[in-house]
């Protein structure tokens, strides 16, 4: 058979230079190596990640994959992902029944208004420019943001502008950090991706954003392997010095509006709740429904790694729940262990092969916050979920996110109004930088649970509560399918105590 690469990703704690030396040596002869789980040759090292302690990359073939797949010691095995803008959590124009649009005379995004009132007390319409509400002085100054997505943010956009007109946007080449040098040089002079301009601007934009002094970053996957997709905000962070202000270091936040889909070929069997229901079951009476017919939010544990050792280093990590109207779970649930088979050998899973969805979302680590999309009028009384958005019980927070009014690519001063996850996730990534602002010892853990305590809850419709009840439970539109009613929500008014604690603890912050 012949060899192609493989992401080979370890259970935390295993001694990956030791899984390598196994690997890289002829083991025929080794009677001290089980021959059914280690190839009997030598396998050559594509790449052995100097950057991360549990990931690397080797020549494998697909029979010693299954193999390796039996050693307890492996998390997963995949094929390298390649950057495919059909990962980008967004839909144009959103189809939202819009009630709160501002005038062309006014345009602001939204969602910082809804953000900092603790229940929705405007009815119909947003009728009030930015300036008039947003009096808050936090403007995440000390805070390194990075925009991580397929392209690059528009670098000579006037939104990146600080109250001097100087551009807050790093131009950053992320080969120059420690163990990148394979991962070449971004190019910043042309116009970059309107998603990530976008997004970008929601964050730390000056007219549209939450954090207008934040420094900016931005990250493009689409033109580098996956190696350097993680590694090199893992680097960058730990290349950082301590805050001079707090002594220690500061956060770096990252907002990822993406997500993983992957479109399987030869579906053999749907288990649901551990029963088989054949290949009829692709339809949204089990939230499993997407773009096309077989397609599933597949279980990837190699990202779910990855993410999790930026977590280990202090990365906050915001991450998009995705637009395809799937329920996204977390351990213990109901349907975290749904999955698929096959009856052919792709993509590094084996036929028959368990290939799990709906567990997370794109995978992520534990103390990663998901956000989900909140539509743009009342449903019932209540707010809703936007429609598409993916619901569950790891979905953390809910934001505004249908017809966000942002920066994007067309020219230096350009917007666009879009809808989706994808604008949902820069608001919580946005408040998040001015909430480190102030307590910038805080590590993902605190962070995540600190989204969990000061959302404001029991604002959103819920619907049929029945998780046994799939015709119903899933059905309907507007349904959390188990998650917590929690809309983000940053207490303005509790600001200056959020400050006195850092003053306390680090002494003098400002």
């Amino acid at each position: 058979m012949s060899e192609k690469h493989f992401v080979i990703s370890l259970e935390k704690g295993i001694d990956k230079q030791e899984i390598m030396d196994e690997l890289s040596r002829d083991t025929t002869s080794d009677v001290n190596v089980d021959s059914n789980i280690i190839p009997d040759r030598q396998v050559q090292t594509v790449n052995n990640r100097p950057s991360s302690k549990r990931m690397f990359e080797m020549a494998l073939t697909e029979d010693e994959v299954s193999k390796l797949r039996n050693d307890s010691r492996v998390g997963d095995i995949n094929e390298p992902l390649v950057w495919d803008d059909e990962w980008l959590d967004y839909e144009r124009s959103g189809t939202g029944n819009w009630a709160r649009t501002p005038g062309t005379s006014n345009r602001n995004n939204w969602g910082l208004l809804r953000h900092i009132e603790q229940t929705n007390g405007w009815g119909s319409s947003v009728g009030s420019n930015r300036a008039d509400k947003y009096s808050y002085h936090l403007d995440g100054s000390g805070v390194d943001f990075i925009n991580q997505e397929g392209s690059i943010a528009r670098p000579d956009h006037v939104q990146w502008q600080d109250s001097n007109g100087q551009s807050r946007y790093q131009q950053f080449q992320w080969n120059t950090l420690p163990n990148m040098g394979g991962m070449g040089t971004v190019s910043y002079s042309g116009t970059g991706g309107g998603h990530a301009t976008h997004c970008c601007g929601t964050v730390v934009s000056k007219d549209y954003g939450w954090a207008t002094g934040a420094n900016i970053y931005s990250l493009g996957l689409n033109s580098h392997s996956q190696s350097y997709w993680f590694d090199a905000i893992k680097e960058f962070h730990k290349a950082k010095a301590p805050d001079p202000f707090t002594g220690v270091k500061r956060p770096t936040v990252v907002n990822a509006s993406w997500g993983y889909k992957s479109t399987w070929s030869s579906i053999t069997n749907i288990y649901f709740r551990g029963t088989n229901t054949g290949t009829t079951a692709v339809n949204r009476s089990y939230g499993m429904i997407g773009d096309t017919a077989d397609r599933f939010n597949a279980q990837l544990y190699n990202l779910m790694a990855e993410v999790e050792e930026m977590q280990d280093e202090g990365v906050i990590y915001c991450k998009s729940a995705g637009n395809q109207r799937q329920k996204l779970c977390g351990q213990g649930d109901i349907d975290y262990n749904n999955y698929i088979t096959k009856s052919s050998s792709t993509g590094g899973i084996s036929a028959g092969q368990p290939v799990y969805y709906n567990r997370g979302a794109g995978n992520i680590g534990p103390d990663t916050i998901v956000v989900g999309n909140i539509d743009s009028y009342l449903f019932n009384g209540q707010e809703a979920t936007q429609t598409g958005s993916d619901k569950g019980p790891r979905v953390d927070v809910w934001a505004a996110g249908t017809n966000i009014i942002s920066s994007y690519n067309n020219s230096a001063s350009a917007t666009a109004d879009l809808t989706g996850t994808s604008m949902a996730t820069p608001q919580v990534s946005g408040m998040t930088c001015l909430l480190l602002q102030m307590n910038p010892g805080m590590t993902p853990a605190q962070v995540r649970s600190w989204w969990h305590n000061n959302a404001v809850q029991n604002l959103l419709y819920v619907g049929p509560n029945n998780e046994n009840d799939p015709a119903t439970f899933f059905n309907n539109d507007r349904n959390l399918m188990g998650g917590v009613n929690r809309i983000a929500y940053f207490p303005y008014n509790a600001h200056r105590n959020l400050e006195v604690q850092v003053q306390m603890t680090h002494g003098k912050f400002g």
